[in-house]
């Protein structure tokens, strides 16, 4: 038999995040849940995953960032800490 409501930790491990996530996400509304004295109770059905229809995906990726610009090199010599500016 499931569970009808969850504790926030075994919601957290349910969706992969953190216990404290879970509840940021309690207290700002954005997951409904239920207080039982001190305790926070989150129904399962909030926990369902949700398919997105065939043919649509839930959320594009994000174009990669682009690289760093690579390090200039050091042209050796015998300047040694002259080429740094100090005096």
């Amino acid at each position: 038999m499931a569970k009808e409501y969850l504790s926030i930790p075994e919601a957290g491990i349910l969706l992969g995040i953190s216990r404290i996530a879970v509840f940021k996400r309690v207290k700002s509304g954005k997951l409904p849940a239920i207080r039982i004295g001190r305790n926070w109770a989150v129904p399962a059905a909030a926990l369902e995953v949700k398919i997105p229809p065939a043919g649509k995906s839930a959320r594009r990726a994000a174009p990669a960032p682009a690289a760093p610009p690579p390090a200039p090199e050091h042209s050796g010599g015998d300047r040694g800490f002259e080429d740094l500016g100090w005096d």
